[in-house]
Parts: C-alpha cells; sequence; structure tokens
C-alpha cells in the first residue's frame, strides 16, 4: 500500500510545531530576563528608601514600625520591636538574602550618619517572586493568546487556499478520458499556477493525441472498407464467371485488390510501431548505401514508367544514425512518390551530399507537385492531394514523417518553380569514427 502524506496537515503541523517551540524558547528567555530585571527594580526600590533614610527624610516616630508599601516592603529600626522576624543586631549594611523563621527575606541595612540609628529595609522573598511572576504573566498571556489567534487564523488560510485543490482534484476525477476539460487557472495560488498551467498542456496533448488516434481509425477503416468491398465483388464475379478469359480477368483484379489491402495494412502497422516506439537500438549506417539500395530497387519500375531516375550529386562516405532500418523506408517512400507522382517521360533527380555538418537527402521530380495551401496537410495520416488521380492510401509521407522525428531528422517540402515537388530530408551526420550505442 502506497503511503500518502497530506501537504496541509503537514504544512499545520510544521508551523503549529515551529510557532510553539520559537514561542516556548522566547517565553523562557524573555521572561527570565524579566525576573532577573525585575528583581534588580525590586532591589533599587529598597535602595532609594534607604537613600531617604540617610537623608534623614524617613526618622519620625510615626513612620517607624510602620510598612511603607504594605505587605511588601516593611521598616524596621533595629534593636526595637520588629514587624518581622529579629534581624541580628551585628548584621552589616547592605544588601542580604536571610532565612528568619523559615522564611526567605530580602534585607538592607541602612545606619543613618547623624543619628548612628541603623534601620532595615526588608521584603519577603516569596511576595517578590509572586511579584515578577505575576508581572511576567501579564505581559505573556497575552502574546500566548494572540500567537494562538495567528496559528487559527494561518490554519483558516491554509484550509481555503487547499480548497482550490480539492476542486481541481474533483474536476480531474470527473475527466471521462474523452472530452478533456482544462483546469481554471483563475483564483488559484500563484506557486500552483505553473503545476496547473502544465496540467492544462498536458491535458491538450492527451487530446490532441486521442483526435489523432480518433482520426486514424476512421480513416484507416474507411480506407480499409474500400478494398474489402472491392475483394467481395470480384470474388462474387469469379465465382459466376464461366468463360476462362473473364475468370483469368477477375482473377487478376482479385490480386490487385489483395496486394493493396496487403500494403495498407502493411502501412498501418508501420505508422502504429512508429508512434509508439519504446525502447531501441541506435546503429550508425552508410546513408550512401542505403540511398544506392532504394534506387537499385526502384530502377526497374521506374523504367517501366518511362521516368529518367539517376543521380545528379553525390558526397562520399556519409555516416548517420539509423533505427531498425528506418532511413531505408524513408529514402524508398521518397523515391517512390517521386515516380509514382511523374508522368512518364519524366524525371526523378537524387541527390546526397553534406552540408556543414547534416546530411542531406534530396529527391526532386517534374511531376504534378503539390498545392502550396496543402504542403503541410500532407504529412497527416491518409491525407491525399485533392487534384491528384493516382491511387494510393496517403500513408507515405506521414511514415516517413514519423520516422524523421525518430531519428531527429528534418523533412521539407516545396514546389520547384520550373514545376514538380523538391523533398529534402535532413539529418546529423556522425564521423566516421563513431560506434553504434545503445538508447
Amino acid at each position: 500500500m502506497i503511503k500518502q502524506n497530506s501537504l496541509q496537515h503537514e504544512l499545520n503541523h510544521w508551523i503549529i510545531l515551529t510557532a510553539v517551540t520559537f514561542i516556548f524558547l522566547g517565553g523562557i528567555i524573555s521572561g527570565g530576563l524579566a525576573f532577573y530585571h525585575l528583581r534588580e527594580l525590586q532591589d533599587q526600590t529598597l535602595i532609594q528608601i534607604a537613600t531617604l533614610i540617610s537623608q534623614g527624610k524617613l526618622n519620625d516616630s510615626s513612620t517607624l514600625h510602620h510598612d511603607v508599601n504594605k505587605d511588601t516592603i516593611i521598616l524596621n529600626e533595629l534593636g526595637k520591636k520588629q514587624h518581622i522576624p529579629i534581624i541580628p543586631l551585628d548584621i552589616t549594611d547592605g544588601l542580604h538574602s536571610l532565612e528568619l523563621d523559615n522564611e526567605n527575606w530580602r534585607v538592607l541595612v541602612v545606619t543613618q550618619p547623624i543619628s548612628h540609628r541603623r534601620f532595615s529595609i526588608s521584603q519577603q522573598t516569596q511576595l517578590r517572586d509572586n511579584i515578577a511572576i505575576n508581572t511576567i504573566l501579564s505581559v505573556f498571556l497575552p502574546i500566548a493568546l494572540l500567537a494562538s489567534l495567528m496559528l487559527f487564523i494561518i490554519n483558516r488560510i491554509l484550509r481555503r487556499q487547499f480548497r482550490s485543490l480539492g476542486k481541481l482534484t474533483k474536476l480531474m476525477d470527473r475527466q471521462d478520458g474523452v472530452n478533456l476539460e482544462k483546469l481554471s487557472e483563475n483564483n488559484i495560488p500563484i506557486e500552483i499556477s505553473p503545476f496547473v498551467h502544465s496540467i492544462n498542456t498536458l491535458l491538450e496533448r492527451i487530446e490532441g493525441t486521442i483526435n489523432k488516434q480518433q482520426r486514424f481509425i476512421a480513416d484507416a477503416a474507411h480506407e480499409l472498407r474500400t478494398p474489402l468491398t472491392a475483394l467481395s465483388l470480384q470474388v462474387e464475379t469469379l465465382s459466376q464467371a464461366n468463360e476462362t478469359n473473364l475468370g483469368q480477368e477477375s482473377l487478376k483484379q482479385l490480386q490487385k485488390s489483395l496486394e493493396r489491402l496487403r500494403r495498407l495494412v502493411t502501412q498501418l502497422l508501420d505508422l502504429a510501431r512508429l508512434q509508439n516506439e519504446g525502447e531501441y537500438v541506435v546503429q550508425k549506417v552508410s546513408f550512401n548505401q542505403i540511398v544506392e539500395d532504394a534506387m537499385a530497387d526502384l530502377y526497374l519500375m521506374a523504367e517501366a514508367s518511362d521516368i529518367d531516375l539517376g543521380m545528379v550529386r553525390y558526397d562520399e562516405n556519409i555516416s548517420v544514425n539509423d533505427q531498425q532500418g528506418r532511413l531505408s523506408q524513408l529514402v524508398y517512400n521518397a523515391i517512390d512518390n517521386a515516380i509514382h507522382y511523374s508522368s512518364p517521360g519524366g524525371k526523378v533527380d537524387i541527390s546526397l551530399y553534406l552540408e556543414k555538418n547534416k546530411a542531406v537527402f534530396l529527391v526532386e521530380d517534374n511531376g504534378i507537385g503539390i498545392p502550396e495551401v496543402e504542403l503541410e496537410q500532407v504529412m497527416q495520416a491518409f491525407y491525399r492531394v485533392n487534384e491528384s488521380n493516382k491511387p494510393g492510401n496517403g500513408l507515405g509521407l506521414s511514415i516517413s514523417h514519423e520516422i524523421s522525428k525518430l531519428l531527429g531528422g528534418e523533412i521539407h517540402l516545396e514546389n520547384r518553380t520550373s514545376g514538380g515537388l523538391r523533398f529534402r530530408y535532413m539529418q546529423l551526420a556522425k564521423p566516421q569514427s563513431d560506434i553504434a550505442v545503445i538508447s
């Protein structure tokens, strides 16, 4: 089972944990510093009272033996009635921390310079600590409440922001794989926008692929229906033929239809394989040998159609990458198309040469050409030029186009000014020292 983590819960967890940790550490540090400074401040209060005593401003009998600050600071004259446990008479002047009757006290002893009377200004340690702690809490508690409110608000903001992701997820779940609906890029966080844009781009490519496959299936069904219908009629005619000549003619037509059907099925399989090519072997091959073999195979067909097939430019020792003989198929299709669409007495010129670091394969004919508006469309499967009355199924150029993409090459089609079509294929040439590689 795949373990899945919630991004929202992770963010909440780490934000709360980080905030609580820093609040706790900050509280300890600030509380300790505040406690220390408050104790210092309380000592300063005792010192200020001692200053008043030294100046004789607190030596009236009405003020002696009474609290200067009730329940907090107690003023006594040493040797007389004490409001606190008795302080030793031999204690030195200054601040002292004493334990009197099992209670801790902070005592400041001072002697008046003129009268030499000795006084103690005392404050119970527990009261001092309680005052400091209460002061710290009065500051820390509002901060803790504000921090809790801040974490609550952050949690609500995260929930609200992730709600948009939830809507996108529900929209993706509704996709049926046929009619793909794009995700809305409005009112979503900027950080998520590139991800949503990438998904929409992927959906566009998937939709294009699905549409392409649907067109391919429809066109393939149409193309297969025509020869199958013809085969049915020819078989019926052949079964009813009594005369030998009529039977022989029907048999020839049947053989032609079967050949056309075989060729169509073969091309359909080739195109399907090219569009779903997986791992493959890349090997360096001789482009020269491939072109020479294709011309040799097609020479008799060109001669039978009264087509002048020849080489006009030729550079030797041109090597390129190939995969499973696909380059031979491309070269064969290009020359075959040029012969097929040339009129008797026509001419097909082949060129193979190096241009910078690229191998250029050129096929030029003086046939019917292609209307300019259809030059891009002829690369699509089953597309046939409207002005052409030549038999075919419109798969040759589509297969060549897929091969060129597989080999990293480029195909360019253009009409010649003198009439006919120029087929140009370019691919990166390989140095002679290259060896076969596995991709």
